[in-house]
């Protein structure tokens, strides 16, 4: 059989497109079940346990960015345009500075635990769990090809295997009782699974060594290359995480248990906006169109921004009404506190949406240097309003903290797109603050008549209606969806 073009030759229909998109959906579906029902498990089980595991997911997210370090953009670019041949050694020069970012990264996490002191079994937690997350930003490079290959089934495949045997692990010895080191284990199986499956494939597709000694100077090249969209991914999970760090220092691991049961909710549907329908369709579509017809840019950025803020509102709208709903279900009622720290949290999809478009928008037009120093700005207040406002507001301040970093985000890449580019005129935004506007007050009024879940959902309906059917007057199109595309 003859082997796969490392290159892409042929233009895609949109048919092929949205096939190798619900391949990654399908994965993300998995990891998505399985994670919810291992951590509802573990936060039923033992709210100190969840929460070490929880700080342990925040630190270890934080090191698979370090360790990813920006290089999916060049890796993408140098396989796409390389002879097949050229494959082996373009993978192998990046997973050389993922292997040499792994070191630092542990060492990091080592001087924490000794700096902050931790139990031995808080220790070990922190440390298994985010070798798993620095083991699995190397795997990340063999889906990076897969990617460009046009086999988004066969990541698919390996993610939805290492899903099923790592949340399966985990579930099942925490059902058997087993300590919770033995449990931490469960995102090492992960690593493992996707990188064996990824190293046999490598073996198999190219016949070459798993790691050759590569020209130094072409990996300073692409390790040079990658800093600035690796400065602003690692910044931008280091900001979206502190507040836990800050949390578990003011109000324990049982603290960060409590936060994460409410951003454990909210925090997906950010992740679905912005990972997948803006990284993964949007983002594209902008990249070629700015090259291509760069006059449609425009019109494609403001009605994605507008369709965006219409409905992030009924998503917030139902997780702020249905909070005590939720949590009460999903939770045991030690979690109360997650119930008010959830109405906090929703403001979080509202800004996560617009703020990721227009940093996209930014990187597509060049201007990834002056996102970074957005980035930096960003990443000190941070600092600061946790600082500032944790240690006497406790959960309240963590909250806060992160609604009040996007909204600085938010603020800098709404500046500088609408300075440079002018997408919005003033009323633009009118019709879906009038829509909110009317059905808070439609729901103000219904809810002492029919009581809270039925003035719900006739407010939802009556907001959708009108949006869907008048909508798109005002809003343009549908996001990707615009004609000629």
């Amino acid at each position: 059989m003859k082997p796969e073009s490392a290159a892409t030759v042929s233009p895609l229909s949109e048919k092929e497109i949205l096939s190798r998109f619900a391949h990654l959906l399908s994965a993300q579906g998995v990891e998505g079940i399985g994670s919810t029902i291992f951590f509802l498990y573990l936060a039923w089980l033992d709210v100190s346990v969840y929460g070490e595991v929880m700080y342990a997911m925040a630190a270890g997210s934080v090191l698979m960015k370090v360790v990813q370090f920006g290089l999916y953009y060049p890796l993408v670019s140098d396989i796409g345009s390389a002879e097949h041949d050229r494959a082996p050694e373009i993978l192998n020069r990046v997973n050389i500075i993922k292997l040499g970012l792994c070191a630092p990264c542990m060492a990091a996490i080592l001087g924490t635990i000794l700096y902050r002191g931790f139990s031995i079994q808080m220790s070990l937690i922190l440390a298994l769990i985010s070798l798993g997350f620095a083991l699995e930003g190397v795997a990340d490079t063999f889906f990076a090809d897969f990617r460009v290959r046009g086999r988004q089934d066969k990541e698919a495949r390996i993610k939805i295997v290492a899903s099923v045997l790592s949340y399966g692990f985990g579930f099942g010895t925490a059902a058997l009782g087993l300590n919770p080191v033995i449990i931490s284990l469960f995102r090492l199986i992960s690593a493992a699974v996707k990188i064996w499956f990824g190293i046999s494939s490598y073996v198999k597709d190219y016949s070459a060594k798993i790691l050759t000694i590569p020209d130094w100077s072409s990996v300073w090249g692409v390790f040079r290359a990658s800093v600035v969209f690796a400065l602003i991914e690692i910044l931008g999970i280091v900001y979206n995480k502190t507040n836990i760090f800050f949390l578990e220092s003011a109000t324990g691991v049982k603290g960060v248990a409590y936060y994460s049961a409410a951003w454990n909710l909210v925090d997906p549907v950010s992740i679905l906006a912005s990972e997948q329908f803006l990284g993964w369709v949007i983002f594209p579509l902008l990249a070629g169109l700015w090259w291509k017809n760069r006059q449609s840019i425009g019109r494609i950025v403001k009605s994605n921004a507008l369709w965006l803020v219409a409905l992030a509102f009924p998503i917030m709208f139902v997780l702020h009404t249905e909070s005590e709903l939720l949590i009460g279900l999903i939770y045991p009622t030690e979690y109360s506190d997650a119930v008010w720290m959830q109405k906090y949290l929703v403001w979080t999809i509202l800004l996560s949406f617009e703020n990721n478009l227009f940093s996209y928008v930014m990187m597509v037009a060049g201007a990834a240097t002056t996102l970074l120093g957005f980035t930096i700005g960003a990443t000190a207040l941070n600092l600061l309003f946790n600082v500032v406002l944790v240690q006497p507001l406790g959960l309240e301040g963590g909250c806060l903290v992160i609604i009040l970093t996007k909204l600085v985000m938010t603020v800098f890449t709404f500046a500088y797109c609408q300075i440079r580019f002018r997408f919005f005129k003033a009323g633009d935004f009118l019709f879906p603050g009038c829509l909110v506007g009317v059905c808070l007050g439609a729901f103000m009024l219904l809810k002492p008549l029919v009581t809270l879940q039925p003035a719900v959902v006739i407010t939802l309906l009556i907001y959708l209606g009108v949006l869907f059917l008048v909508g798109p007057r005002f809003l343009g199109r549908l996001p990707g969806r615009q004609k000629g595309q």
